[in-house]
């Protein structure tokens, strides 16, 4: 019954941002389903890239070598409504002392939880 309730409402969302739908392709305001910018200091995007980071360092440790992924700035953050909320990032980040850049998609579900879904390190092919 949760599962179905949490559809439509992730539905009705959906249909609420289509009807913003961008008339005029001068105005450049966002077209529905796409990614719209976002606030890079809103606590729920630091909540986000605090996650991915988390995230990431979990997946590159190996048994016997920590690693040490730190979040340094949200350089840029981008918004997607979906069944919950796409959070495209482009992040500062500190790899074991050194600062890089990377960007990371994160999903914030209906439920409020989060998934890492990518992580590019800028200039990887």
């Amino acid at each position: 019954m949760r599962a179905m309730s949490q559809l439509v409402l992730g539905v009705g969302l959906g249909l609420a941002l289509c009807s913003c739908v961008a008339s005029s392709e001068a105005k450049r305001e966002p077209l529905c389903g796409g990614f719209s910018g976002a606030k890079a200091d809103d606590p729920w995007v630091v909540a986000a890239a605090d996650f991915a980071v988390k995230a990431q360092a979990k997946a590159l440790c190996t048994p016997g070598k920590p690693v040490a992924l730190a979040l340094v700035k949200v350089l840029n953050a981008q918004q997607q409504v979906v069944a919950g909320m796409n959070v495209d990032l482009i992040l500062q980040v500190k790899l074991d002392g050194k600062v890089k850049e990377a960007r990371a998609r994160v999903w914030r579900k209906l439920d409020g939880s989060h998934e890492l879904a990518t992580w590019t390190w800028a200039g990887a092919k």
